[in-house]
């Protein structure tokens, strides 16, 4: 009898676990990048390379509610080891979904933001220039600050008791996004060290016909009080195999109003496919009124990616804000 119990035990464990859902995603990249403008003694190329993967589970309640959650393993050229990033749980039901923890921000997740990235790194100098928050790839802060040369804690850099929430709705080609992320939720937010807020932030994009549009704001990017920014893009697909686009930021102001304005940023870009081979190109002008000698409002790029079926092959070219030439070749495969 103590053996059919146990064997029984074993089955019904069994049975719940074949009804979850546990998949692993993610990427690999490889390539050479080149950067004329590399410090003295210091090499101007380099073997890159990454290596990403998402564990995500999750399990679907006979209401329909879907529970679930992530962690990411990934591991960086340059890294000691690879990093393990804090967990995110959601729920999500009917095209709302809510996420705690390590969750996603509004502000990062707008659509198009990003689409102006060209070569196997994903990079561009098209892209926002402030500083804002987005899901975590790797550890948090611990507060410990290094850059001096001494090693001094900072409490505005200690997220150990960080935690984020963001609320999504999608409907058709219709999204919305809500999101709060608390540097340490265990003290009130009077008690923050001076200068440091909790980041809210706001995204909707919508698709109709060829022309999508996007728009968000966040306040309090990265944590620091009155770094306000915003967003608007809007994307025209001419056909099924080219598409053109254009990025507006304001960068906001990331020393907490004592004179450091990021500026205005806009930019252009455009994507062309003819059989496996899609050119790229970008050009953004970030009217930065801290720029000084030696740096340029204007930077560009050229990329084209190869389609190797599972894989791309990509090359990418920039000339810099600080006129530098930045260039890579490499393979990208996502799984």
């Amino acid at each position: 009898m103590k053996k059919l119990l146990l064997a029984s035990t074993a089955l019904i464990g069994l049975a719940g676990a074949a009804a979850a859902d546990v998949t692993v995603s993610g990427y690999g990249r490889f390539g050479l990048n080149y950067n004329d403008g590399a410090a003295v003694g210091m090499s101007k190329t380099t073997v890159d390379m990454r290596m990403r993967l998402n564990i995500d589970g999750s399990v679907e309640t006979d209401s329909g509610v879907t529970f679930g959650g992530r962690v990411r393993l990934q591991y960086d050229e340059g890294n000691a080891t690879t990093n393990t990033a804090p967990a995110m749980l959601y729920v999500s039901y009917e095209g709302i979904r809510v996420e705690v923890g390590n969750s996603n921000t509004a502000y990062d997740s707008a659509a198009l933001m990003y689409n102006s990235e060209i070569g196997y790194t994903d990079r561009g100098a098209g892209d926002p220039q402030g500083a804002f928050l987005a899901y975590n790839s790797g550890p948090y802060g611990d507060g410990i600050d290094c850059s001096t040369g001494t090693c001094l804690y900072t409490p505005a850099n200690d997220e150990s008791n960080r935690m984020g929430i963001m609320a999504s709705y999608s409907v058709g080609d219709f999204n919305v996004r809500l999101s709060y992320i608390n540097p340490d939720q265990t003290v009130k937010s009077s008690t923050l060290p001076v200068g440091v807020k909790a980041e809210t932030g706001i995204s909707l994009d919508y698709t109709f016909g060829q022309i999508t549009v996007s728009a968000a704001a966040v306040q309090n990017g990265a944590y620091v009080d009155g770094n306000d920014q915003y967003f608007l893009g809007a994307e025209y697909a001419i056909n099924s195999d080219a598409n053109v686009g254009i990025l507006y930021f304001d960068n906001g102001d990331f020393t907490n109003g004592t004179g450091l304005d990021e500026g205005e940023q806009v930019t252009l870009y455009g994507n062309y496919t003819q059989g496996a081979i899609t050119y790229k190109a970008y050009v953004s002008n970030w009217d930065n009124p801290n720029f000084g000698a030696g740096m340029t409002d204007t930077a560009y790029g050229l990329g084209l990616d190869y389609d190797l079926g599972g894989a791309r092959l990509a090359a990418d070219i920039h000339r810099t804000y600080a006129k530098d030439t930045v260039a890579g070749l490499g393979v990208r495969f996502d799984f």
